[in-house]
């Protein structure tokens, strides 16, 4: 199916007038999110960009079914977040990896759960590990893996869940540029492959323009959406197009408009 296709397919995750509020220090509320629509397309990348405040990670959250709106709905391939359990992956900055296990246990641990023969679930652990270039580091523990590496650990335990609907919340922010770039290029692959649908939240622009299908653009706290752009550069992008620029020059556009 062409990309451009796909932007027009039913929403994979859908907000409609999603407000959320917390307590301040003072006892008073602070809105996060004041009346978030979008929507994200099955089996592509959605980026969500914003300044710090503006709800990004509240939204993931709304959808993971941890938090829930004060107003507004939100659905998962048209469900509510909360009957979605164990269909939604997320991940974060911190790869949340148990320490105490070796990677081999930590990417199977989904399959432990749900009982998987000893025999099948060390196959499809496997070929998980030579998929995300593991091999050889299946009995290592955590703290004894590059910064990459934990993260490359966490997304085979996501594939390993055989959840379609991911929820990504700054996961490559942390690591150096080069393992970066290497690590959006096998989401980009997985995505295409597995027919992921993903929602990533991100402060980088470049990164942004570097995967995203569809960029949503949330202003300064309440998090408002501001702007929607689809783009129809195939990938792996030219970083250095004149049409990337340009893409470029527009989100950090937008983003500063609302600053």
């Amino acid at each position: 199916m062409e990309r451009t296709d796909i932007l027009h397919q039913p929403p994979a995750y859908s907000l409609r007038s999603v407000t959320r509020a917390f307590l301040g220090r003072e006892g008073t509320a602070v809105r996060a999110l004041d009346g978030v629509t979008f929507d994200s397309p099955a089996e592509a990348i959605t980026c969500i960009v914003g300044p710090t405040g503006s709800g990004k990670s509240t939204v993931l959250r709304i959808l993971s079914g941890l938090d829930r709106p004060d107003g507004g709905s939100a659905s998962v391939a048209g469900k509510d977040p909360a009957a979605m359990t164990g269909r939604i992956g997320y991940l974060t900055q911190q790869h949340t990896l148990l320490p105490w296990m070796r990677v081999r246990q930590n990417v199977g641990l989904p399959l432990e759960i749900k009982h998987v023969p000893a025999g099948e679930a060390a196959a499809q652990v496997a070929a998980i590990c030579a998929k995300l270039g593991l091999t050889g580091a299946e009995d290592l523990y955590p703290h004894e893996l590059s910064g990459g590496m934990q993260q490359r650990a966490a997304l085979g335990r996501l594939l390993a869940s055989e959840a379609r609907s991911w929820l990504m919340d700054e996961p490559f922010t942390a690591l150096d540029e080069r393992t970066r770039h290497q690590l959006q290029g096998l989401l980009i692959g997985l995505v295409r492959e597995r027919r992921l649908s993903v929602l990533f939240v991100t402060h980088a622009i470049d990164e942004a323009v570097a995967l995203a299908d569809r960029i949503v653009v949330l202003s300064a706290g309440p998090g408002r959406v501001v702007g929607t752009v689809d783009i129809a550069l195939p990938h792996p992008r030219n970083r250095l197009s004149p049409e990337y620029g340009q893409l470029m020059e527009r989100i950090r556009t937008s983003i500063e408009s609302v600053l």
